[in-house]
């Protein structure tokens, strides 16, 4: 079957299951957000609340420490002050002795002081600590420490007085002072309160370590439950929803893979399917042997048609030519679109070059079937070259690059078949090497003038030339413009054109310094120079450099310029030109898409009618017609009108008839080179247009005998 031919629906992706998921995506991304903030709080409210918890709880134990390191001090305060009253009882005891005894009792009281004054900062902090007050406060911790407070301030008080009095009053007061002051204080009820202040120090410790664990436990419960509550709710649905939609997209995926194969304007296969159409019948002939063919396709003017028409009428032209290939093939072959105007059929079982030129031309005639599109009547033509397996190849690159030959052989006729064979080869050989000689032509100034003399019909005066390049190759010596035009673009033409330019403005230099009047001569400008101010300068150098009048030069376009996307710029360069009396021709008229509008506004001064209409003379009655209706129109537009290619005088008693004044061909004479004009122009006087347009004999000229 034809590749692509019952892809006639296209496979969209579901859009509304896309929005679907993705709104629900974004739906979820939110609550994921409100997820992610409230397990971060409670993260951080963890964080902080072990943080308050440590921090309560080295506080405790710095409590603890100094409690217990007061104790100490206690001791040995008791010890040192015991110390010091039994030495002032010794009569024989130095008071240097005692002194510094005395000065140690005085230390420990300040340190146990100091001491005190740092519990009661470390209080302070551990009241204000969030877990402490959790926990309230505690009445018996507090009365225990302020009784311990008091008792330990008096203690000290007596130390004080022991210390501070004088040896000889320790002396005399021990045996009263020493067991009244001392037995309470030194007793097991302090030590006893030490006990308990350090023990409930620990406790109170223990509680805030059993708060934090209690409350860290809660609140990693609690992020435990929002990440399992926000993969129930957020995370599960939406593996279940992204799996839908995976099967969705792997559905619609296999739908594109195969869409990938096709072209979506004509509905035919596209290069990727037709390279593995073409790779598949390789692998079959090594296989079997089957042999099979290849047609590539290529329209003609496809270009004019997009910038005459607009691309819609380019997508129409696609279209038809489309359905041209389905219907001329069978269902088993297959046909493409390689790209742009470019198709392709591949005919298994098809590997005789008589069969497969049979059916070339069938499509051939196929796609030349009217193509209308909006109320328009589309031209349409396309060229065909194609190539058998295994007769003229056994592999890819070999048979593309045959059936290629074969379609530039056709492509150099247009609207025709052309099947591989070594004469087409032969063919594209010499113009490969045409064109890359033609690449250098211009720089070695092998482009030489051929001049063809334009007439009075009704006299057979001279009226003046155009100007025919000829190449000078060097070793085939001169080639008709036929052989070397269609193998040159762009930046050829206009270097050709130049040397045109040059030379003719030469040779009217030399006629002009013999006395010779040959009249304007015709150069025809492509679009190129004429789009810029190239062309406009060409002219205008040469008539500089050659001493020349603006009148000396005539200028032919094409109906093409009315299409060219530069055309006002164009019809500008032609208005200068017409300023200096250059006369402007409009060429090949009747061949192109020249609309009335055109003919309006466009500046010219002749109509060249065709030589396609003028070989019709006398054998087609509807080139007659349309050779008169050209006639008529160049006359009411107040145009000359010239006809090209007259051969025969019935051609020429025909034009006279109709009302044309000015022909060209070769009853008169043939395009030859400089040399041979200058003798024409020895020879015969040059007619005079004068200020009505009407052409009259030259003064004093002699009659001119024309050469068939």
């Amino acid at each position: 079957m034809v590749v692509g031919s019952n892809m006639k629906n296209k496979v969209t992706p579901t859009g509304d299951s896309h929005s679907s998921v993705a709104k629900y995506i974004r739906s979820i991304g939110r609550h994921y957000v409100t997820a992610v903030v409230v397990m971060t709080v409670l993260i951080g409210a963890t964080f902080v609340t072990v943080k308050v918890a440590l921090y309560r709880h080295s506080l405790q134990q710095n409590i603890s420490y100094l409690i217990g390191r007061q104790f100490i001090r206690f001791q040995q305060l008791a010890n040192q002050t015991r110390a010091v009253m039994r030495a002032s009882t010794d009569p024989n005891m130095p008071e240097y002795i005692v002194r510094p005894m005395v000065e140690d009792v005085q230390k420990a009281i300040d340190d146990i002081r100091a001491m005190n004054v740092q519990l009661h900062d470390l209080n302070n902090e551990v009241e204000a600590n969030l877990l402490e007050r959790l926990n309230g406060p505690d009445p018996a911790a507090e009365k225990l420490r302020l009784e311990l407070d008091g008792r330990l301030e008096d203690f000290l008080q007596r130390a004080e007085r022991v210390v501070s009095t004088k040896l000889q009053e320790r002396r005399e007061r021990y045996s009263f002072w020493g067991p009244i002051d001392f037995a309470v204080s030194s007793d097991s009820l302090l030590m006893r309160q030490f006990s308990a202040l350090i023990e409930s120090a620990h406790d109170r410790s223990d509680v805030s370590i059993d708060h934090t664990r209690l409350i860290s436990a809660v609140l990693l419960s609690l992020t435990a439950a929002t990440l399992i509550l926000a993969t129930l709710i957020l995370f599960i649905p939406l593996l279940v929803k992204l799996r839908t939609e995976h099967r969705r997209t792997l559905d619609f995926e296999i739908k594109l893979t195969h869409l990938a194969h096709t072209d979506t304007l004509t509905g035919l296969g596209n290069r990727s399917s037709f390279n593995d159409a073409l790779n598949g019948l390789f692998g079959s002939l090594e296989r079997t042997g089957a042999g099979f063919s290849m047609l590539l396709v290529d329209l003609d003017h496809f270009k004019s048609t997009n910038d005459s028409f607009g691309h819609p009428a380019g997508d129409a032209v696609l279209a038809h030519v489309a359905a041209a290939l389905q219907k001329t093939f069978r269902a088993g072959d297959v046909v493409a679109r390689l790209g742009g105007d470019e198709f392709a059929a591949l005919l298994p079982g098809i590997s005789d070059a008589a069969t497969l030129e049979g059916i070339a031309g069938r499509a051939v005639a196929a796609i030349a079937t009217e193509c209308h599109f909006e109320g328009r009547l589309l031209p349409v033509s396309a060229s065909i070259g194609g190539a058998v397996v295994p007769g003229h190849a056994s592999d890819e690159p070999t048979l593309m690059r045959i059936a290629d030959l074969a379609l530039y052989a056709a492509k150099a006729k247009r609207n025709t078949a052309v099947i591989f064979d070594e004469a087409s080869f032969a063919q594209r050989l010499e113009q490969n090497r045409l064109a890359a000689a033609l690449a250098f032509a211009a720089d070695r100034d092998e482009f030489v003038v051929y001049y063809q003399q334009k007439v009075d019909l009704l006299t057979s005066r001279h009226l003046g030339f155009e100007a025919l390049v000829r190449w000078r190759h060097p070793q085939l010596g001169i080639l008709p413009p036929g052989r070397f035009l269609p193998l040159m673009e762009g930046h050829l033409i206009q270097a050709m054109t130049r040397c045109i330019v040059n030379t003719v403005g030469r040779d009217l230099k030399a006629w002009k310094a013999a006395g010779l009047r040959a009249g304007s001569v015709a150069i025809n400008l492509p679009e190129a120079l004429l789009v810029s101010q190239d062309g406009y300068d060409l002219i205008a150098a040469a008539v500089k450099a050659n001493g020349l009048d603006w009148r000396d030069f005539a200028i032919e376009v094409t109906e093409d310029v009315f299409l060219n996307r530069g055309a006002e710029q164009i019809a500008e360069t032609i208005s200068r030109f017409r300023k200096h009396g250059v006369s402007v021709s409009l060429d090949d008229f009747g061949t192109g898409f020249a609309s009335l509008v055109h003919l309006r506004d466009f500046p010219f001064d002749e109509l060249k009618i065709d030589r396609s209409f003028v070989a019709e003379i006398g054998k087609d009655i509807r080139s007659e017609q349309i050779i008169r209706a050209i006639i008529d129109l160049a006359r009411n537009l107040g145009k000359r009108c010239v006809a090209e290619g007259i051969e025969e005088e019935a051609q020429r008693g025909f034009l006279m008839t109709a009302g044309c004044d000015i022909g060209q061909g070769y009853l008169f004479a043939k395009p030859e080179p400089a040399s041979a004009a200058v003798e024409r122009l020895a020879q015969n006087p040059l007619a005079v247009r004068g200020k009505s347009g009407r052409i009259t004999q030259g003064p004093g000229e002699p009659a001119f005998q024309g050469a068939a």
